[in-house]
């Protein structure tokens, strides 16, 4: 009887040991892979970071106070409707476009400078795109049990949390643990190996991303909105110790908002260009109109053109024109320059193809000329000019009795 009663207690032991095992090891891995420790097949990060448990509180943005509020105007770049100085006497416009390959959009933004050339922000507008499925991202994710979790989820909530959501490695439920994974693999996926902190702002409407600067006077941060399932995003640079570069930070914070890329309003802009006077058109103002203009419909080479040939007949646009020329030759092959202004500080290579083009402009209005000039009477040898003196007599016949002849 004895042995029966030591057999089941044996029995019972083993049952429960066996259950508090299988009950802690879900936790073990969570704990484990939360820390980055133990990988296996079913869940792998590849380039683990402890930032990736918690994110950073963004501080609130100061409100931006403006003594010329009617020196901005909201344009629109790309699909982000930005703020920028319109003859503002504290800042300078230049346009950025660089060349990212012959058959996609150029990557555009502008730079603001102080009044002595010194900058003091730049911003870049990104290209659109969509909120990634990584559902499946994991072999963890593939299993029934886990993958019916995630798929209840919604977008909108887990886009928040992704920046937000801090993930503490303590007991808690199967369903908390899983959501926790998911959200660490999203962070490795979506956060850049640059980031320093990542965080909500504006009640959680954006995301905010600060990158490593390889200039230690600016910081670099990109920002993200998400709107049905579409993220919109922009790149800011601001300088650290620079109180106007942090009160332009604010205003872009607080008032850029993204729309659709719209070549109807890209007219409109073209149109009000078309309404200010000439010195308002070769000015940084005409280029902000026709820039923003471009950025709706960039295939357009003509609203190109005609950037470059105001700004070249205005004054100290040198900076303006340079970004200019370099995309429209690294893109066409030419600079669509019309005027000999050149700067010491110029690629000597843009100047180079300016003058080549200049040169071809000028032999064209050469040819032009000379097509439209009169022919010019050919020169006759003296036997020529005596031979026509000789038949023009003959054609007149003899002369009048009346006609006199001076000897």
């Amino acid at each position: 009887m004895r042995w029966l009663i030591g057999l089941f207690l044996f029995i019972s032991l083993a049952l429960f040991g066996g259950y508090i095992i299988l009950k802690g090891y879900p936790y073990r891995l969570y704990s484990n892979w939360t820390q980055g420790k133990n990988w296996n097949k079913y869940y792998y990060i590849p380039k683990y970071r402890e930032s990736y448990l918690k994110p950073v509180a963004i501080q609130e943005i100061t409100p931006y106070v403006e003594d010329y509020k009617q020196l901005w105007k909201p344009f629109p770049l790309r699909n982000a409707l930005v703020p920028l100085p319109v003859r503002h006497p504290l800042f300078q416009t230049i346009p950025l476009v660089e060349y990212t390959g012959k058959n996609s959009a150029p990557q555009m933004g502008m730079i603001i400078l102080a009044p002595n050339g010194r900058e003091l922000s730049r911003l870049y507008t990104l290209p659109t795109s969509m909120y990634q499925d990584h559902s499946q991202g994991q072999e963890l994710f593939k299993l029934p049990f886990v993958r019916n979790r995630i798929l209840k989820l919604a977008v909108d909530s887990v886009w928040k949390d992704i920046f937000s959501h801090e993930i503490v490695v303590k007991s808690k439920s199967m369903d908390e643990m899983i959501y926790d994974l998911y959200i660490l693999y999203l962070r490795s996926k979506i956060l850049p190996k640059e980031t320093i902190r990542y965080g909500l702002m504006k009640n959680g409407s954006q995301a905010l991303i600060e990158l490593e600067s390889k200039d230690r006077d600016y910081s670099v941060e990109v920002i993200f909105t998400q709107q049905n399932g579409s993220i919109y995003a922009y790149a800011l640079k601001t300088e650290r110790n620079s109180v106007e570069s942090k009160k332009l930070r604010s205003k872009f914070l607080e008032e850029i908002t993204f729309n659709p890329i719209d070549q109807a309003m890209g007219k409109i802009l073209y149109t009000e260009f078309k309404q200010l006077n000439f010195a308002r058109q070769v000015d940084q103002e005409g280029m902000l109109y026709l820039f923003s203009a471009w950025s709706q419909e960039v295939e357009n080479v003509e609203l190109l053109r005609e950037m470059i040939f105001y700004l070249e007949r205005g004054r100290s646009n040198t900076r303006q024109l340079r970004a200019l020329y370099t995309y429209s030759l690294k893109q066409y092959g030419k600079t669509f320059t019309t005027r000999k202004i050149f700067s010491e500080s110029d690629d000597p290579n843009l100047v180079l193809q300016r003058k080549i083009e200049i040169e071809n402009i000028e032999k064209k209005q050469q040819a032009e000329i000379s097509k439209q000039a009169p022919p010019q009477p050919v020169e006759l040898t003296p036997d020529e000019k005596m031979n026509l003196y000789l038949k023009k007599a003959r054609e007149e016949g003899p002369a009048a009795k009346n006609d006199m002849t001076i000897h």
